[in-house]
């Protein structure tokens, strides 16, 4: 690194021998600006970035011991270096209390005048690596701190001294509870931003989250905060293209409620899955939402296949509208919407499979875990039950004869194995024939329709029985348990073993 060095002597001579009889650059040094007193050097000081001061001690309007004052007073990381003459070297010296670093007696020698800046610099060096390291300390402990806040139910003489130690003052302020929707490995430049546009408090880490407190003993103060959590969102969103989504606590007065605002303001994010905003902020009613959906949700989804299977859709609608409206009237969790979610598609799946029809092929497993509101879950479902609706109605519909023997062949001898080969010789085709039209008049490829095939006769073994993992994986005709399990994951993003016990969990 280059040391940007400040010249001040009211005489031109010696600043322009300063400034350009040494090779500074050879010592990593540059001369920024040169000044004819003090009064001229503070203003350069104030408009640019000085490391090290060289200055004479006698000079108008303000001379080198008031600058060497100002300096100490106001830039203590700028270095000083006085030059003085003999006569003016006791003078010089009354500085020691404004720590100026270096002395030199006029008339100096180039070497000398090096020797001294080169000192400085090494000092500077050696200083600022560790107020670095002391900087980084400090915030790490601070960090600490508020961790053990957040996960304490007891706040304890011990935090509440270390909180002090650590200029955490919790008299009055609000929490936010910041997220990334899509991925966490944004997640530090997330905690820059926050810090850009926030000057009253603190943010940091807690798991991937950035919680952040708003200092403020105005309970009145909360619009502030939702102009200041937009400006981020927006802001964010420009730089790197990821939406954020916040929850805000309520007004909060002491360290003792520090982990309960923690806790509101994370209860309040999850709400914004509930929210056409992305900012909700904290309220107990919503809060003690009622989460027990399971026996309601399950006969609604009985009656919701029924409505299928009789080809009554507009029953189907309501039920599935009804559903969304319990959903969003009890702030169930995200999980058991997107779960609810699935459990839709898979009756409908079922349903299409059973007629010997195939859906479109997509990828709605990952359609639904990409929905990150109950907004476009509901448009998802609305948009799959159109698509069911066409399949099942267009009872015209035929597929060629060998394709149709195809997909009754498939669904009858799904636990043996099945090849492009076997199923060609099964129908009297060759193979690129079959393959080709099967992809042509069923929108999907039979070797993808057959691994569907498979994960949702799996789904519903997992759900309904209490067959083994491998037992589940041979009846489907995949007689590798690890890579039944692998395949499975692949395409419902969760294990076999996860898949079931989200379901009992859900169910029950």
């Amino acid at each position: 690194m280059k040391f940007h060095l400040l010249i001040v002597d009211d005489e031109v001579v010696i600043r322009k021998g300063l400034s350009d009889y040494i090779n500074w650059d050879a010592y990593d040094c540059q001369v920024t600006a040169a000044a004819s007193n003090g009064k001229e050097a503070i203003e350069i000081i104030e408009n640019n970035n000085i490391d090290i001061v060289l200055t004479d001690i006698k000079m108008p309007v303000l001379d080198g011991i008031g600058l060497a004052e100002y300096v100490y007073e106001n830039h203590p990381d700028i270095a000083v270096i006085i030059l003085s003459g003999y006569s003016e070297f006791e003078y010089a010296q009354s500085a020691i209390k404004y720590q100026v670093n270096e002395y030199i007696l006029k008339p100096a020698a180039k070497e000398k005048i090096i020797e001294s800046v080169q000192n400085v610099a090494q000092k500077l060096i050696t200083s600022r690596s560790n107020k670095t390291i002391d900087e980084k300390e400090f915030a790490y402990l601070k960090d600490t701190v508020f961790q053990e806040l957040t996960d304490s139910s007891v706040v304890t003489e011990d935090i509440k001294k270390r909180a002090a130690e650590h200029d955490i003052n919790l008299n009055g302020f609000y929490v936010a509870a910041f997220q990334l929707v899509d991925s966490t490995d944004s997640i530090n430049l997330l905690k820059d931003t926050i810090i850009d546009f926030k000057s009253n408090g603190y943010c940091y880490r807690y798991n991937n989250l950035i919680i952040t407190i708003y200092y403020e003993t105005n309970e009145n103060y909360i619009g502030q905060i939702v102009d200041n959590c937009n400006l981020v969102i927006n802001e964010f969103y420009k730089e790197y293209n990821e939406p954020v989504f916040v929850g805000i606590s309520e007004h909060h007065n002491c360290i003792e409620e520090f982990a309960a605002g923690v806790s509101q303001a994370i209860s309040a994010l999850s709400l914004c899955f509930y929210s056409s905003s992305h900012i909700v902020t904290y309220t107990a009613k919503a809060a003690d939402g009622n989460n027990n959906l399971s026996a309601e949700t399950t006969l609604l989804l009985h009656d919701f296949e029924t409505a299928i299977i009789q080809l009554d859709f507009k029953k189907s609608n309501d039920i599935a509208s009804d559903i969304f409206i319990k959903l969003q009237s009890s702030f169930a969790d995200e999980d058991t919407a997107v779960n609810i979610c699935f459990q839709i598609y898979y009756i409908c799946y079922r349903v299409v499979l059973k007629s010997h029809l195939i859906l479109p092929e997509k990828d709605y497993s990952g359609m639904i875990n990409n929905c990150s509101d109950i907004f476009q879950l509901k448009t998802f479902i609305g948009d799959l039950l159109n698509t069911v609706k066409q399949l099942l109605t267009q009872s015209t519909k035929k597929y060629s004869d060998f394709v149709q023997e195809t997909i009754s062949y498939i669904q009858d001898h799904i636990a043996e194995d099945l090849s492009l080969e076997v199923l060609a010789k099964i129908v009297n085709s060759n193979e690129s024939y079959l393959s080709r039209t099967f992809k042509k008049e069923c929108g999907i490829s039979i070797i993808n329709y057959i691994t569907t095939l498979r994960i949702a006769l799996a789904k519903d073994l997992l759900a309904g029985s209490t067959l083994r993992t491998f037992e589940i994986a041979d009846s489907i005709g995949i007689h590798d348990a690890a890579y039944f399990s692998s395949l499975f994951k692949k395409n419902t993003g969760l294990s076999p073993k996860e898949y079931r016990n989200q379901f009992i969990h859900q169910t029950n």
